[in-house]
């Protein structure tokens, strides 16, 4: 049994994701399904590492990294140069693997139904631009959407920081460079310091994860740098409030008026079935840093945003009830598919 066949399979059935783990069945993911592998195969930990090899190129420093700290993330490219995001951990002292798909293409923003109103923010020349929700949601296929969407028209130089790198962009109008953590840089923080010197215009962070490269996220769209990147927030209250969590509470009030100098949009999104056909589709609250949201930002009035953003419509606003609202009544999606997933003040 190799990995290679596995990725067949995943191909052959559609599959977005592929479960291994030592001694229990091969499972793929497949739209809202999980299904076992027509490969039945119960991997024992010789056939785990195996794996591990391969996925790794059996590079003995990943495979080091890996024992010692027991959890790996990765990027692989398969033999039919399909490419894969890895993860492998350990669970109740055995070894797991998650691998999803990377489609070769991007997808546009039409496809993923982005609202009409991005176009003017990828016109931005500065600003920091947030992408949220938790993992599975699609907020990577959505950031490269936007970066391909730039690619087409603008002529800059877009710098992208990833831990893996996922999708591959090509040259159109503008250059790209693709760093991954652990390959090209040494982290998130060092290589977003290193882009002030390497005449980036624009800047995609696969993540921000710590109060240093928050930081610096804030640094770079105040001097002048368009910054996409992600948080794993449900909403855009929630987003701002985990923002000013990075930082220690005496300078909160400065913080504060970093974030609503610099906060342009957050894009908070997360997927539900269809009823309309087998597939899932994207639930979204938009929220666009206008005067009025820079203002309660300032103040710490986070309670009047969820308001502010029901009634600025017109502005292009939205909170993912009503968008889920909205598809519901046009007979795309279910309520009950959504409903525990607004466990704040406006569902409540």
């Amino acid at each position: 049994m190799t990995i290679e066949k596995l990725f067949a399979e995943c191909i052959e059935l559609g599959a977005s994701d592929i479960h291994i783990k030592e001694w229990e069945p091969i499972i793929l993911r497949i739209e809202w399904n999980l299904i076992k592998s027509k490969h039945d195969v119960i991997p024992d930990k010789i056939m785990m590492f195996d794996f591990l090899y391969t996925l790794l190129y059996k590079k003995k420093e990943k495979i080091s990294y890996f024992k010692n700290n027991m959890e790996i993330d990765f990027w692989y490219i398969a033999s039919d140069n399909t490419s894969y995001r890895g993860n492998a951990y350990m669970f109740s002292g055995k070894i797991g693997l998650a691998l999803r798909h990377i489609p070769e293409n991007i997808k546009n923003l039409i496809e993923l139904d982005i609202p009409k109103s991005i176009g003017k923010i990828l016109q931005a020349k500065q600003w920091l631009f947030l992408v949220t929700g938790p993992t599975g949601s699609g907020k990577s296929t959505t950031m490269a959407s936007m970066i391909d969407a730039i690619n087409e028209f603008r002529s800059e130089h877009i710098l992208t920081i990833e831990d893996p790198i996922e999708y591959i962009f090509k040259n159109k109008k503008s250059i790209i460079s693709q760093r991954e953590v652990g390959r090209d840089t040494v982290s998130f923080a060092q290589a977003i310091r290193s882009a002030m010197r390497e005449d980036a215009d624009i800047i995609m962070i696969g993540e921000i994860r710590d109060a240093e490269t928050m930081d610096i996220a804030l640094s770079l769209a105040e001097t002048g740098h368009f910054v996409i990147s992600t948080l794993h927030t449900s909403w855009s209250v929630e987003t701002i409030h985990r923002m000013i969590q990075f930082f220690p509470s005496e300078i909160e009030s400065q913080i504060r008026m970093r974030i609503s100098n610099s906060l342009v949009w957050v894009l908070s999104q997360r997927l539900i079935p269809r009823i309309d056909r087998v597939w899932r589709v994207a639930i979204r609250e938009i929220m666009f840093a206008t005067s009025a949201i820079r203002n309660l930002i300032n103040r710490w009035d986070l309670t009047q945003i969820t308001n502010t953003i029901e009634t600025s419509s017109e502005e292009g606003m939205i909170t993912m009830k009503k968008y889920a609202d909205t598809l519901k009544d046009k007979w795309i999606v279910e309520e009950k598919s959504y409903r525990g997933y607004f466990i704040h003040e406006q569902y409540s």
